[in-house]
């Protein structure tokens, strides 16, 4: 009865984020309507910046930028990384005063919010189609060697600074423990990081529906490879519609909106400004490809952080030189660390993310318990910067580039 009850939330979730992708209305021109990162800043009177970053596989990535209102010094800049299925977008949602991204150019850094590749403002290649297999051969693994070391490289490069603050949600974690794992001469370039809702091991995933999932990753595989769908989840006009339609306040389905959000990423102890949900569905999901859902689904089923598992000893073998896929060093991993995890989050647990502390005890590593927060409240939550923001903040002062 559970197991049924699971899997019509997970398929009507499904069908009413990908109404568009069922009627083959997505569209591949690399952006939906209008920037709506450019919009949201520019309609809360920032000036900002768009920029496009080139990896060294091709893919081309927009990040967004916020200048420092004080151009007569060097500020420092500060890198903010979504997760899976989120964009730029997700740090200034809130506004002024509530987003981190509004909070740390107020406070005079140098704000660069990237989306990566295969999300909303990311859907480009120098010589790939987005409606091609090849272009979704990707996982977060290449999101972390190549696109975030791409946008270091571009933001060191442009501004002239050394080094970055680095703060990130979920996948975003992933992503810069990859990097540094995988390629450690990129710790140079980080002054700190801070990690929201950290993911690496998900052995103890609360997740309901999602542990369901994973142990369904090898048939969602083939199943999904076979009907020719490598993206999922991608940001529509109609998404946009939808949201506005069913999801705003006042609206009598908005309760339908929060409790599927809710059987997703927990359910939070603290009061949603319904004001902001169908902000957040105008621009998440954002699209993931569906490889990055099965190389997690993968590692729910492991326990280890470990790069994707082709599932044949001799793939894996002509990848990686062996027949099982190499775990993570995050030995590499030398740069002060400030991880914050909720309380009621279901997409992670408190096991995994000590595990996480004890893998980097070689490091400077604070851990922070926020009770009662999910997995986006983090992000969303009213009460996010005095009980997080701050101590961002506050963590960035002391590593500051300019002591």
């Amino acid at each position: 009865m559970i197991q049924r009850f699971l899997i019509i939330v997970s398929v009507t979730s499904y069908v009413i984020l990908n109404f568009d992708v069922i009627l083959g209305a997505t569209t591949y021109n690399g952006e939906v309507g209008v920037d709506l990162i450019s919009q949201i800043l520019a309609s809360s009177g920032y000036t900002h910046e768009r920029h496009e970053v080139v990896t060294s596989d091709g893919y081309i990535i927009t990040v967004h930028r916020i200048p420092p209102k004080n151009t007569t010094f060097n500020a420092e800049p500060a890198v903010l990384m979504h997760g899976i299925i989120g964009s730029g977008a997700d740090f200034i949602l809130p506004g002024r005063n509530r987003g981190l991204g509004n909070i740390l150019h107020d406070q005079g850094y140098d704000v660069w919010l990237p989306s990566c590749r295969g999300t909303t403002w990311s859907k480009r290649h120098r010589n790939l189609s987005v409606t091609s297999p090849e272009y979704w051969d990707f996982s977060w693994h290449e999101i972390g060697v190549y696109d975030v070391a791409a946008i270091l490289d571009f933001v060191t490069n442009y501004t002239g600074a050394e080094k970055v603050h680095y703060t990130s949600h979920s996948q975003g974690s992933t992503v810069l423990m990859v990097l540094l794992s995988e390629r450690p001469e990129y710790n140079s370039k980080i002054a700190s990081a801070n990690l929201l809702a950290p993911i690496a091991f998900l052995k103890n995933l609360n997740s309901p529906i999602l542990r369901f999932v994973s142990s369904k990753t090898d048939e969602l595989e083939v199943l999904l490879s076979n009907l020719g769908i490598y993206e999922l989840l991608g940001t529509s006009a109609l998404n946009q519609i939808v949201a506005r339609l069913f999801c705003d306040s006042g609206s009598p389905s908005q309760d339908l909106c929060i409790l599927l959000m809710y059987t997703v990423v927990g359910f939070s102890g603290h009061n949603i400004d319904r004001a902001l949900l169908p902000k957040i569905y105008e621009t998440t999901p954002a699209g993931v490809s569906t490889k990055q859902i099965i190389h997690f689904g993968q590692l729910i089923q492991s326990g280890k952080f470990q790069q994707y598992d082709y599932r044949s000893r001799q793939n894996n073998y002509r990848l990686y030189k062996r027949t099982t896929p190499p775990e993570y060093n995050l030995k590499n991993v030398q740069v002060p660390i400030q991880m914050f995890y909720g309380g009621q989050d279901f997409l992670m647990s408190r096991q995994d993310v000590f595990r996480l502390r004890s893998a980097l005890k070689h490091l400077r590593v604070s851990l922070v318990e926020i009770p009662g927060f999910n997995h986006i409240d983090l992000l969303y939550s009213s009460d996010a910067p005095k009980l997080i923001y701050k101590k961002v903040i506050s963590n960035m002062r002391k590593l500051s580039t300019k002591h």
